[in-house]
């Protein structure tokens, strides 16, 4: 009589339970259902942001493009102004360098002379002793 009244408990738990779950399923479908038709209803206000962040975010993109077009000419444009500056001053730079190259030339023919080697042999000797004291 144990063994029956466990077995029929058993049974009836399992029954209860599948119609638990056999309810809680009804009850998701119909909640599914109530979901997908508010959503129906949600749809065309959500098409409305879409068609508005649409034209938000492809306004962005054309004010960013014109940015950029804008930044690219004024480079190109200091680029020109910075390379003609370069060249005139190079132009000028050279012009002057050349004419002292030529006045150094000159001065230095004339600097060296009996007094320059004089110091420059006696420069050597001071070297050659203190060579010899380092030894």
């Amino acid at each position: 009589m144990k063994k029956l009244f466990i077995y029929a408990s058993v049974v009836g738990i399992a029954a209860g339970i599948g119609y638990w779950l056999y309810k809680k399923g009804s009850f998701n479908n119909t909640a599914d259902n109530s979901a997908a038709d508010e959503v129906d209803f949600a749809k065309e206000p959500q098409e409305k942001d879409n068609d508005q962040n649409s034209d938000i975010v492809e306004t962005m993109y054309q004010t960013k493009n014109e940015s950029v077009q804008a930044v690219t000419d004024r480079h190109s444009e200091t680029g020109e102004i910075m390379k003609d500056a370069y060249s005139n001053i190079m132009e000028d730079f050279v012009e002057d360098f050349s004419d002292e190259k030529d006045a150094d030339d000159t001065n230095k023919k004339v600097v060296i002379d009996s007094e320059s080697v004089s110091v420059m042999k006696e420069i050597d000797s001071i070297s050659d002793e203190l060579d010899d004291l380092l030894k």
